[in-house]
């Protein structure tokens, strides 16, 4: 990336600049002219000079052509101008004034929405540039790389240098033509006010600067500290649940505190520079004015100067003042973001960078059966201690290749460098006659894959994970660099559907069940489907499809006896299973105001709870339900099962739930509740589920005056509500509500063992006989995995990695502790059906037991970091 801002910036926006600047060079004469008009004005208008020996009328606007003597002399007339009287000729001059103005006034608005168009271009350019840096990092450098720093610094740290960048050149330019214009008109009108004028502006260029230096130290200081701030924010998150669990939180405050005691000391010093500078300006600002009405009414009086010059030099100087005090704003910005964008710059620098080449000169991938020449490979950490001793081997290709050794030895060294997740080695590695080290990743991705003990799952579904394998486009659609342009299509323009083998969006679909099944993530991809939600634009004869299952599901249950596993949505019947705010709406809000939190915040319902006296009851149950929970978490740690069984309070919340307590109790034990508290009780009363959390706080009266006030909120239900909520219909499907509710239409019985288990066999048998599975498995791709994939098992992460390599089809995969996660049964049947899956390519596995490397084409033993090839049966003979 280019050190140098300026470079940057004229090479990104060369061409608007220079339109920006020709705008400027074009308003000069006008500003030029607005600043002569008012002398104008009070010269011949006001003290009558046009209108001398007694004439009525006067010329306005007249033009000549004045020629040289030595074509004989004269003048040609351009315009004869126009003859006035003396209140039209000043209203007239009054509006060519007007008319400057508003010229004078367009300009600007033009050039400054280009340069803040221009800098947010530029901005947007600088991040692009930086993520896209980000992404060349080699495996070991972008692990030295803290996640939160890296963010700040490109959503943050660049914003001031994209406000800049429009700047740049523009700025000093617009500003400094406009101070020179005015200098020189006051120049022409006296050269001793002048000379003034430009005295103190040289004051201000040289001794303002020198002034400002300090602040910029200091904001340099500032920037450091922020980021150290943000780094020291983002590593408490990461380790919350071990800080909780040592109870090290009041040191980690205390820490975070110091940060922030040593910014604000930073950001005292700056204020207090800051506005000492700028007094200093605005007084040499104000001082200069004394000099022009002194001297400048001096030669007035005396005759060398006349009213309207001193009155057009004092109105030029007001102009004067601020395009000098921006520049000297400008100097300074342009000192500190220049500092900033080399801080930067020097974030994303880095030794080297791995191979890059634009998408219309990728190579091709070697031939498939070309041979992996391994040639002196050798392997050291960073502290110089070898990972893999020297290693020459030759690989023949398709194969399966066996690494045997314990953990902490060569193998995962040898894989890792195969993969590239290491870049730092000596030696080489070809496949055939190309060296892998100079291939892009675009390309080596599609020779050699990589799946690791760390699945590195991005935030959203299982469907955008596993596709990430296949994320590829031909060079003439992809945006190579450009980060001007927008595509809307993006997820589409990028799925390269041939790479996966298959021909669209149905068949991808199939394929990624096909792998995850083959990794061991069928059932669970099948649990997720019915878990799902059809969306809105779903084939309505699927919808019916769907209900006439239900109905087969319902017979199904009562055929196995196993009715008594779901609890029926019945209309005029509490539902123990569900929630209370399921069953006072007895349906599933469609938008979010009426979901989560927003429910008890509805005026219509807070009516109807208040109408039924519901409002006092629920919030007493809240408190009943903050007080049992608070007494049985106590001293527990954010990670412990309680806290998932009683789900509807987040640990994060329990300080607050404490504070809110003590405010609702009284002194004589009465709870009185303000509106505030009242909300935020009713809200934890409405997440209660009797059967599963067994506080014993719905009774029968409670159940009866709940389901009561059901009726009357249905009843009375204004029109606007009925597209807001999708209310449970035995003929009819709820599409918000998972498939699962709607197939059992209820709510499964909590705490009967095996239930989950022998419900989803029924549905799946009955999805299965009408034809409905397929569908069922791409509900199950748009499963969320949350952050880092968080909401979804070990196993389950793993095997979406192991999947997004397999729907990619490429020559070579390395499985590199990508099975830790299973059980030894469980790792040994996906490797076979891997092995199946990758027939005819090659297959390397990184193993600790050589019972797992049965049938192997290869097998490569470590010791530590020495490598020695076994010789195999077919190969000794």
């Amino acid at each position: 990336m280019d050190t140098n801002l300026f470079r940057y910036v004229w090479r990104h926006s060369r061409r608007e600049q220079l339109l920006v600047l020709t705008l400027i060079l074009l308003s000069l004469p006008f500003y030029f002219a607005s600043l002569d008009v008012p002398k104008t004005i009070v010269n011949e208008a006001l003290q009558g000079r046009a209108f001398a020996e007694g004439n009525n009328t006067a010329i306005l606007f007249r033009m000549e052509l004045n020629l040289p003597t030595w074509s004989g002399g004269g003048s040609i007339e351009l315009f004869p101008g126009l003859e006035l009287e003396r209140l039209p000729f000043l209203l007239t001059l009054c509006g060519l004034f007007l008319t400057l103005v508003l010229i004078n006034g367009a300009f600007k608005f033009v050039i400054n929405t280009r340069k803040g168009i221009l800098g947010e271009k530029l901005l947007r350019q600088l991040r692009y540039d930086l993520f896209a840096l980000l992404l060349r990092f080699r495996p070991e450098d972008i692990r030295a790389v803290k996640p939160a720093e890296a963010a700040s610094v490109i959503k943050d740290e660049v914003e001031p240098i994209g406000d800049f960048a429009g700047d740049a050149f523009i700025q000093p330019f617009f500003l400094g033509t406009q101070a020179l214009t005015a200098l020189t008109f006051i120049m022409v009108q006296n050269a001793g006010l002048g000379a003034i004028a430009l005295a103190v502006v040289l004051v201000q260029a040289v001794l303002i600067p020198r002034l400002r230096r300090r602040l910029i130290t200091l904001g340099v200081e500032r920037q450091i500290e922020s980021r150290k701030l943000a780094g020291r924010i983002g590593a408490v998150v990461e380790a919350a649940p071990s800080i909780h669990t040592h109870g090290a939180a009041a040191y980690t405050r205390a820490g975070v505190n110091n940060l922030l005691a040593r910014l604000l000391a930073i950001r005292i010093g700056l204020f207090k520079r800051k506005f000492a500078v700028k007094y200093l300006n605005n007084l040499l600002a104000q001082i200069t004015p004394f000099f022009f009405y002194s001297f400048g009414g001096y030669l007035a009086l005396r005759g060398h100067l006349d009213l309207g010059q001193l009155l057009a030099v004092i109105v030029a100087y007001r102009d004067l003042p601020p395009p000098i005090k921006e520049l000297i704003d400008w100097d300074q910005q342009r000192t500190d973001i220049t500092v900033k964008y080399q801080q930067v710059a020097s974030v994303f620098a880095t030794d080297g960078l791995l191979p890059h080449v634009d998408g219309e000169s990728l190579p091709g991938p070697p031939p498939h059966d070309a041979p992996i020449v391994i040639d002196g490979l050798q392997v050291a950490d960073r502290a110089g201690n070898r990972l893999l001793e020297r290693f020459s081997a030759m690989l023949p290709r398709p194969s399966s290749i066996a690494l045997i050794g314990p953990g902490g030895s060569g193998r995962e060294a040898l894989a890792r460098a195969l993969g590239r997740q290491i870049t730092d080695y000596q030696g080489e590695i070809r496949v055939g006659d190309v060296n892998l080290a100079e291939l892009p990743n675009e390309v080596l991705s599609k020779v050699v894959n990589y799946a690791g003990p760390e699945p590195g799952l991005l935030p959203g579904s299982i469907r955008e994970n596993v596709m990430l394998g296949v994320r590829h486009v031909a060079p003439s659609r992809a945006m190579t660099g450009d980060a001007q342009s927008f595509q809307p299509d993006l997820d589409q323009l990028w799925l390269d559907y041939g790479a996966a083998g298959v021909s669209g969006a149905e068949e991808l679909d199939d394929l990624m069940v096909r792998a995850l099944g083959a990794t061991g993530m069928l059932d669970d991809i099948y649990k997720f489907g019915l878990l799902g939600r059809l969306p809105p634009s779903t084939d309505p004869r699927l919808v019916e499809r769907l209900v006439e299952a239900r109905h087969s599901v319902r017979a199904e249950l009562g055929k196995r006896d196993l009715l008594r596993l779901v609890e029926p949505f019945d209309l005029e019947r509490y539902n123990l299973n569900a929630t209370i705010a399921e069953n006072l709406l007895f349906g599933v809000p469609l938008h979010k105001e009426l979901a989560g939190g927003g429910l008890v915040n509805d005026p219509y319902l807070r009516s109807v709870l208040a109408a039924e006296e519901l409002d006092l009851a629920l919030a007493g149950v809240g408190v009943r339900i903050a007080e049992t929970t608070l007494e049985m978490v106590a001293g527990m740690s954010a990670g412990h099962a309680l806290f998932e069984r009683y789900s509807f309070i987040a640990p994060q919340e329990m300080e607050d739930l404490r504070y809110a307590l003590e405010n609702v109790r009284g002194r004589d034990g009465a709870q009185r509740f303000d509106s505030e508290s009242e909300a935020k009780f009713i809200g934890l009363a409405f997440r209660y589920i009797e059967a599963r959390h067994r506080f014993n706080l719905v009774d029968a009266h409670l159940m009866g005056r709940i389901v009561r006030a059901r009726h009357r909120f249905h009843d009375g239900l204004p029109k606007t509500y009925k597209t807001r909520i999708e209310f449970y219909d035995p003929e009819r499907f709820v599409l918000s509500a998972p498939i699962r509710d709607n197939l059992l239409f209820g709510k499964t019985v909590f705490g009967l063992p095996n239930t989950e288990q022998m419900l989803w066999e029924v549905m799946r048998k009955l999805l299965g006989e009408i034809g409905l599975e397929q569908a069922i498995y791409r509900l199950g791709l748009d499963y969320d995995v949350g952050p880092s994939g968080k909401l979804i098992s070990a196993q389950q992460r793993a095997a979406i990695s192991i999947a997004r390599s397999l729907i990619k089809r490429p020559q070579m995969l390395i499985l590199d502790g990508a099975l830790a996660a299973f059980h030894p049964g469980e790792a040994s049947q996906i490797l076979n059906d891997i092995r199946t899956w990758m027939a005819g390519r090659t297959l390397m596995v990184s193993l600790s037991d050589a019972a797992g490397a049965k049938d192997f084409d290869c097998v490569i033993r470590f010791e530590g970091a020495q490598a020695v090839m076994v010789p195999q049966p077919a190969q000794a003979a």
